[in-house]
């Protein structure tokens, strides 16, 4: 069921558009003044907010730009219900950024009208971002997860590399199941006064006993953020041991790197420019771009610099 925020001061139009609202199967949080009406938008995140322009307290112009200045609310579609509109405040209305308009007195179709077409306008939004946000998040090279309500709800395909699990087991497990018991009570503390606001953030470490029964230490760190309207844990685990630049690097007999990705590897730490490498090989400069990537891809290294360490630390490159 959808929330819908009103904020209107006169009493008779509040509660004829509660009751319209109510009958249309809408959750309706109703106040007639402004500070009111954030505390309840931030206490519970509605999905359209219908505000008097002309509200007590804080007029409708000062609500909205004060929810425009908060993370949670910023995104939330806002209707300004303005007493015989002037071209003047509809256009202050949607200089400041407010989504839409209706002048009072409003048929009450119009108005549901209006609230469907800007949530299904924000749905299809929200959707296009999660779509972008999901890929970056699927091909980080961190171990990225969600928690919420004492579970993982989302976690990245690194994740599930690290911690030896497939992601139909960790989706809905609770994040102690994966902590060594020695290190359950820090980290569960941690993240607890990171929802309570305590802190900002969280940044910690800790043991994990993997799927495949290993004893791995992860660096975990971490923000709060509202998701779908509720306190969450994004963050992001990474291998402290056995790490190269922030990325777990395998061992070298692990390492599929043909002969001529080790010739490439070779130049590169020597300092060589991909037309300089292209030239002592007699080869293009595209065909060496995509043996260097390939390398960044087997090594999981995140650039030239790193993967002149690498070449050296595992052997394939000797300082003279």
């Amino acid at each position: 069921m959808k929330k819908i925020l009103l904020i209107e001061s006169d009493p008779k139009l509040l509660n004829q558009t509660n009751e319209f609202l109510e009958s249309n199967n809408f959750e309706v949080i109703v106040t007639s003044e402004g500070t009111a009406g954030i505390q309840k938008a931030l206490e519970f995140l509605p999905d359209i907010i219908l505000c008097d322009s002309e509200a007590r307290g804080l007029n409708g112009y000062e609500i909205f730009n004060t929810l425009l200045q908060i993370n949670s609310t910023a995104i939330i579609p806002f209707v300004f219900l303005m007493n015989k509109a002037t071209n003047e405040d509809v256009r202050a209305a949607m200089n400041l950024g407010a989504d839409d308009y209706l002048e009072k007195p409003f048929d009450q179709n119009d108005l549901l009208k209006l609230i469907e077409t800007r949530l299904q306008k924000q749905e299809m939004i929200i959707g296009l971002a999660d779509e972008k946000f999901n890929t970056l998040m699927e091909y980080s090279t961190d171990g990225i997860f969600i928690y919420q309500d004492e579970k993982l709800s989302y976690v990245n395909k690194k994740f599930c590399e690290f911690v030896s699990y497939s992601k139909r087991e960790l989706i809905g497990m609770n994040l102690v199941n994966i902590i060594y018991k020695d290190d359950i009570h820090l980290v569960i503390d941690k993240i607890s006064r990171l929802l309570k606001g305590i802190h900002k953030d969280i940044q910690t470490e800790f043991r994990a006993l993997t799927g495949d029964q290993k004893n791995i230490t992860f660096l975990l760190t971490g923000s709060c953020i509202n998701v779908n309207g509720k306190k969450s844990i994004v963050g992001a685990i990474k291998v402290k041991n056995n790490s190269f630049d922030g990325a777990f690097i395998p061992k070298k007999t692990d390492i599929n790197i043909t002969q001529r990705e080790q010739e490439i590897l070779q130049l590169i730490c020597k300092g060589y420019s991909n037309n300089e490498i292209a030239e002592e090989l007699s080869i293009s400069d595209r065909t060496v771009e995509g043996h260097r990537a390939n390398l960044l891809n087997k090594t999981e290294c995140r650039n030239t610099a790193s993967l002149a360490v690498f070449a050296i630390k595992y052997g394939f490159y000797k300082l003279s």
